[in-house]
């Protein structure tokens, strides 16, 4: 850490708003697979997917709330069953492409931050949770599944910007949630909007 600077704000955050932003994700996700899910994804293979996606997200959205981590835990399984899906339905090679990608391109801005900053801005848990997005998506979906991401992640910094009054009251907002809501909406409506 370079000299002078604070420790990066703290992410962890009580259970009862956690679990309350928990139960509105789930809401989301219910509502997205309604709207543009169902029509996609029918089949027996897809639909178990669709459920083994779903928990894993928000598993994960739960614990980056809470923690501030991503573990490794959930997200290599993710990105394993997300690639061994894409083998199924004969889309192996964008998969890991989109693995692949949605690492290097997170873990890359984490390395830039810390070395021009002189600290954390953004974990690897990120990189992997969004190469297991990118193995769900496959290379196509990225730049949505960024987009979306990113755009939920600026509306909750807007969201708690005027909370913090102080330096020692700053806040960190963890990415996880945001790229779990991105991974599972362009999950959804991958073939609508990118047909492969």
């Amino acid at each position: 850490m370079a000299e002078g600077r604070d420790e990066f704000p703290d992410v962890a955050m009580p259970a009862r708003p956690a679990l309350i932003i928990l139960a509105v994700l789930a809401v989301i996700y219910a509502a997205v697979f309604s709207l543009i899910g169902r029509d996609v994804h029918t089949s027996l293979p897809d639909l178990l997917a669709s459920g083994i996606l779903a928990t894993g997200l928000l598993a994960l959205s739960y614990i980056d709330l809470r923690t501030g981590l991503l573990l490794d835990i959930l997200t290599l399984p993710l990105t394993v069953l997300g690639i061994a899906f894409s083998v199924w339905d004969g889309t192996w090679m964008l998969s890991l492409a989109g693995a692949l990608l949605g690492y290097a391109m997170i873990a890359g801005l984490a390395f830039y931050w810390r070395t021009r900053r002189g600290y954390e801005g953004i974990g690897l848990g990120d990189a992997k949770l969004l190469a297991a997005g990118g193995a769900w998506v496959g290379v196509a979906g990225l730049p949505l599944l960024l987009l979306i991401a990113s755009s939920v992640g600026i509306v909750a910094a807007i969201s708690v910007s005027g909370k913090a009054q102080s330096p020692s009251e700053r806040l960190a907002i963890p990415f996880g949630p945001s790229l779990a809501l991105g991974t599972w909406v362009v999950w959804c409506g991958i073939e609508t909007v990118l047909p492969i």
